[in-house]
C-alpha cells in the first residue's frame, strides 16, 4: 500500500476530474470516487492482484462493493484515462542531464518499438511504440498498436529541435524525410542495404572499400547523396568505426548462433558491413564531428533499459486479459505506473557509463 500511495502521489492534481472527462467513472455505482477506483487500478497493475483479489480488497478497505466482473467492467473504461494521464506526466519538467556541447537547445529522443503477446491460446500481439528523450529520461511520445502497424519514424509527431536516434530498423528514406520535412536532425544507424548512396558525379559509393583503409581508432566522415520516394537527391554524411576485435569475434559467434537456429545465411559481405558501426545523420561537420556523432549515438541505449524494466520490473510482457478494451487499458496503465516510477527515479543521476554502452554498441550488432 505504500508503494501505491507513493505513486499517487506523483500523479497529476487533476488527475480525478480526467476520470469523469474520460468516462472512466460516469456513475459512481459500486465505488464512490475517482481516487478509490486508481487505487484499486494501482493494485491490479502494480500488485498483480487477481480480479478476485481485487474484489476482497475493496470490501475490506471500504473503497467499494462491487464482484470481480463489475471491477473488469470499470477497469476496460479506464484505458483513455490512464491515456491522458500519461500525456501530463509526460509534459512536466523533469531533472536535465548534461548533453554534449553541440546539442546546445537540442532534444535527444530515441525511438525504439516492443511486443507484448496476449495470454492464452490466441498469443494475439500488441505494439508499444516510444520515444524517450535520453537527457532529460522521460517519455516524448508513445502509441500502443496492434502488430499490424510496424515500426516507423513516421508513427512519430517528430519537432524540429529534435535529434532522432534510432536503430536499423527505423532507417528507410521514407523515416529520413519525415525528419527533415519536420525540421529535425537525425542520427540512425545503417543496414548494409538501407538505400543506395551515391557521390556528386551521381557514382554508387562502395562503402566497404572505403572502410577497409580505417584504422582502429580512425573514423570514416563520408558525403554522400540518397534519393527520396520522389527521385530527388538529398545529402547525408557517413559516419562510421570498427570495431574492436573482441566485439567482431563476439558478432560472428552470435551470428553463428542465429544462422543455426534460423537457417538464415547471411552474405559475405553484409558480415564484413556488420564489423562497422554505421551511421546516416543529416548534422554537418562544423556543428559536430565524426566521433561525436558516433559518441552521442551510445545514448540509444537507454531506451533498451527502458523497455527492460517495463518487461521485467513491471512485467509489462505478456498480457493477462482476452477482451481488446481491457488490454488496451492494461497497456496504458502499465504504461502510466512506468511513467510515473520514471518520475521518481529521473531525480537520481544518471550518466551511461563508458564502458557499459560501448559493451552495449558493439554487442548487439547482429539483426
Amino acid at each position: 500500500m505504500e508503494s501505491i500511495a507513493r505513486l499517487i502521489k506523483q500523479l497529476p492534481l487533476d488527475y480525478e476530474q480526467d476520470c469523469f472527462e474520460q468516462g472512466a467513472l460516469v456513475r459512481k455505482r459500486g465505488i464512490s470516487s475517482a481516487a478509490d477506483l486508481m487505487t484499486l487500478a494501482m493494485f491490479h497493475l502494480n500488485n498483480g492482484c487477481s480480479l478476485v483479489e481485487i474484489s476482497e480488497i475493496a470490501k475490506m478497505t471500504g473503497m467499494a462493493d462491487m464482484s470481480d466482473v463489475a471491477f473488469m467492467k470499470r477497469f476496460a473504461k479506464c484505458s483513455d484515462w490512464f491515456i491522458a494521464i500519461n500525456k501530463k506526466i509526460v509534459s512536466d519538467s523533469l531533472v536535465c542531464y548534461n548533453a554534449p556541447s553541440w546539442m546546445k537547445g537540442k532534444t535527444l529522443v530515441s525511438f525504439d518499438a516492443s511486443d507484448v503477446k496476449e495470454k492464452g491460446r490466441s498469443r494475439r500481439i500488441f505494439r508499444l511504440h516510444f520515444a524517450l528523450d535520453i537527457f532529460n529520461m522521460k517519455s516524448q511520445e508513445h502509441l500502443i498498436t496492434t502488430a499490424k502497424t510496424g515500426e516507423s519514424l513516421t508513427n512519430f509527431n517528430i519537432k524540429k529541435d529534435w535529434v532522432v536516434v534510432a536503430d536499423r530498423g527505423y532507417t528507410t528514406i521514407k523515416g529520413i524525410e519525415h525528419c527533415t520535412g519536420s525540421g529535425a536532425d537525425y542520427i540512425l544507424r545503417l543496414r548494409k542495404n538501407s538505400f543506395t548512396l551515391r557521390d556528386e558525379n551521381n557514382e554508387k559509393i562502395d562503402l566497404l572499400s572505403l572502410f577497409a583503409k580505417l584504422q582502429d581508432d580512425e573514423c570514416a566522415d563520408i558525403c554522400a547523396y540518397a534519393t527520396t520516394l520522389a527521385g530527388a537527391k538529398i545529402p547525408v554524411r557517413i559516419c562510421a568505426k570498427r570495431k574492436t576485435a573482441d566485439a567482431i569475434e563476439n558478432n560472428k559467434k552470435r551470428l553463428k548462433r542465429k544462422e543455426s537456429q534460423s537457417k538464415y545465411k547471411m552474405s559475405d559481405e553484409a558480415k564484413t558491413f556488420n564489423e562497422f558501426i554505421v551511421l546516416v545523420t543529416n548534422i554537418e561537420k562544423n556543428t559536430a564531428l565524426a566521433h561525436e556523432i558516433l559518441e552521442t549515438y551510445r545514448y540509444r541505449w537507454q531506451i533498451e533499459i527502458y523497455f527492460k524494466r517495463l518487461k521485467s520490473i513491471l512485467d509489462f510482457g505478456e498480457l493477462p486479459k482476452k477482451r481488446e478494451d481491457s488490454i488496451f487499458a492494461w497497456l496504458n496503465g502499465k504504461l502510466m505506473i512506468a511513467l510515473l516510477i520514471e518520475s521518481i527515479i529521473a531525480k537520481t543521476s544518471f550518466f551511461p557509463k563508458e564502458n557499459e554502452t560501448k559493451e552495449y554498441l558493439e554487442g548487439n550488432e547482429v539483426h
